[in-house]
């Protein structure tokens, strides 16, 4: 049987990809057949991913981080062959949210035992479609992600995504869109399309979001609320999603987003784009293997 390991040597510091070599450099499966692709640059992982269709392995598994996924994800929605996660990013929502071993080497030892789950894929277009596995943000979550300073990222790892979030809560000017869902619009100033409960550090915004049942869960925040945003982002934190009248939170399928081009969006903590959008789930689409 046939291993490919597609991973990001930078990501985490290459703590993981280390761990993984080692763990190669001394193989105890002697019916598996592995080899190592290594990613070069951003979106490498992908192209790399959409190769592997001439002869596909048995089990794709993924060193990276949740953009490093994202990519595999988005270039092959529905993969021939089953795909693992060995965590060795900074937030790695994706593998907690299913319960993965969050060391890289225990991981892949499960992950030789293939049992597989197809998840929910949530879509992003029109145009070049980008796929999410947990969430897609739009205004000021975007806004975060698009300030995180890569250097306290590497340093800091999560402190670097409170330390933006405190900068963007007195930057950002909140400019309002339309979320539009069925025939509901709603003038929103930040929103999320989130296909699981997991968030990066562990925040819990939708604790109904579940990664098989067909639906995204919405989260759609209106004004412009500085300090009660800061208070429902530490109540997130602190596991225990705020209501008020300013959050709404609801489930569908589809959605629709109007607004200035000035309004971010992100995929899984991956700067995508801007508005105008769609965004759409797949169901059960992608083949993950889980614990």
């Amino acid at each position: 049987m046939k291993l490919s390991i597609l991973a990001n040597p930078s990501a985490g510091g290459g703590h993981a990809y280390n761990s993984i070599q080692r763990y190669i450099s001394r193989w105890p499966h002697p019916d598996w057949e592995v080899e190592v692709l290594t990613t070069q640059n951003p979106m490498h992982a992908g192209s790399l991913a959409l190769e592997l269709l001439r002869n596909p392995p048995d089990i794709l598994a993924v060193c990276g981080g949740d953009g490093t996924i994202n990519e595999v994800a988005s270039k092959i929605p529905n993969p021939p062959f089953p795909v693992a996660i060995l965590p060795a990013g900074t937030a790695n929502v994706v593998a907690r949210e299913l319960g993965l071993p969050i060391d890289p080497v225990r991981a892949l030892q499960m992950a030789l035992r293939r049992t597989v789950q197809r998840v929910d894929l949530g879509e992003i277009g029109p145009g070049s479609r980008r796929r999410f596995l947990f969430v897609a943000g739009i205004g000021f979550d975007a806004y975060v992600v698009s300030s995180v300073n890569s250097g306290f990222k590497a340093r800091l790892g999560m402190a670097a995504y409170a330390v933006a979030i405190i900068r963007c809560l007195q930057s950002y000017s909140f400019p309002e869109f339309n979320v539009i869902v069925g025939d509901q619009t709603f003038a929103a100033t930040s929103c999320l399309a989130c296909n699981s409960r997991g968030y990066g550090g562990g925040l819990l915004f939708c604790p109904n979001a579940d990664m098989g049942d067909g639906l995204l869960d919405i989260l759609i925040l209106e004004g412009q609320h500085r300090f009660g945003l800061a208070y429902f982002l530490f109540q997130a934190w602190r596991g225990k999603p705020r209501v008020c009248g300013w959050a709404h939170r609801l489930q569908a399928k589809n959605m629709r987003l109007e607004g200035s081009a000035d309004v971010m969006v992100q995929a899984d903590g991956e700067l995508i784009g801007r508005l105008p959008l769609e965004i759409r789930l797949l169901d059960s689409r992608f083949p993950l293997i889980i614990p």
